[in-house]
């Protein structure tokens, strides 16, 4: 529908009462200036963007630039987070509006002719629609990595070997070095890390499972061996990671055998992360 400035009616009401009414109903309300120009006009209005309210003064956007010829519908739009107003320039002759831009919230549709020498109400479409239901981007971060088959040999007793982990079938967020066989994500936040190992131990003797942040430890499991078979060591932690020089590793112990082979099955020894908050 065409737009007009807001007027208060004469009947009897508080002055409390308008301004709720124009705070709703007038929220970066387009309409033509006091004496029109080539220029619109948007009410005051506000914006919530997660726990900040950000208020915006009243607004002139423009001018705007009649086309040489035929017809041309422009938008007016404001940005999702500053509520800075801002015009998207349509093409001649196309019914279609722009589209909206990425960050921002449409406000009204202008049509322009050759002969627009002001822009009046009658030429304004009101567009306003601040409530969207797109999800909100999460910066998802997740990985899980493993050896691909491949055993890894020289597993020291009693001394802990950092697991060579070369093969990522996940990777979102690209948070997976495979030159150095760890988890270094860019994103700061809290992580849940999971590492597992299986190896043959020997008889009588444990496996252990480590997580390592920054190569200080911060979680272990260890699984004790009562007969030379395959023998498997998990471990889970939650960390924060500042997503700069924080780094995780998962590392493998045994107490038994002189030279170990890792069991290199993807689902034997692997390495899990995922972004919480």
């Amino acid at each position: 529908m065409t737009v007009q400035a807001f007027n208060p009616s004469d009947l009897s009401q508080s002055a409390a009462n308008w301004a709720v009414s124009q705070r709703i109903v007038g929220n970066f309300a387009p309409h033509a200036q006091l004496v029109p120009n080539l220029t619109l006009a948007l009410d005051p209005g506000n914006l919530l963007n997660g726990t900040t309210l950000t208020e915006v003064n009243a607004q002139s956007v423009g001018p705007f630039a009649p086309p040489a010829s035929g017809f041309r519908i422009d938008r007016v739009v404001v940005d999702r987070v500053n509520g800075a107003a801002a015009i998207v320039t349509g093409i001649a002759n196309s019914l279609t509006p722009p589209a909206i831009p990425a960050g921002k919230l449409p406000v009204a549709r202008v049509m322009l002719l050759p002969t627009t020498d002001a822009v009046t109400n009658d030429a304004v479409v009101d567009e306003r629609s601040f409530i969207d239901l797109t999800l909100p981007t999460q910066n998802s971060i997740v990985v899980r990595a493993h050896r691909n088959n491949v055993g890894q040999s020289g597993v020291t007793n009693n001394s802990w070997a950092k697991v060579l982990l070369t093969t990522a079938d996940i990777n979102i967020g690209n948070a997976f070095n495979g030159t150095n066989s760890r988890f270094q994500p860019s994103i700061a936040g809290y992580y849940l890390l999971h590492a597992q190992v299986m190896m043959n131990c020997g008889a009588n003797g444990s496996i252990y499972a480590g997580l390592y942040l920054n190569d200080a430890n911060i979680a272990l499991c260890r699984s004790l061996t009562p007969i030379a078979t395959p023998t498997y060591a998990a471990t889970t932690s939650v960390t924060y990671m500042n997503g700069t020089t924080d780094y995780a590793e998962m590392k493998v112990l045994n107490t038994i055998v002189t030279d170990g082979i890792l069991d290199g099955t993807p689902t034997a020894t692997f390495f899990t992360a995922s972004r919480l908050a």
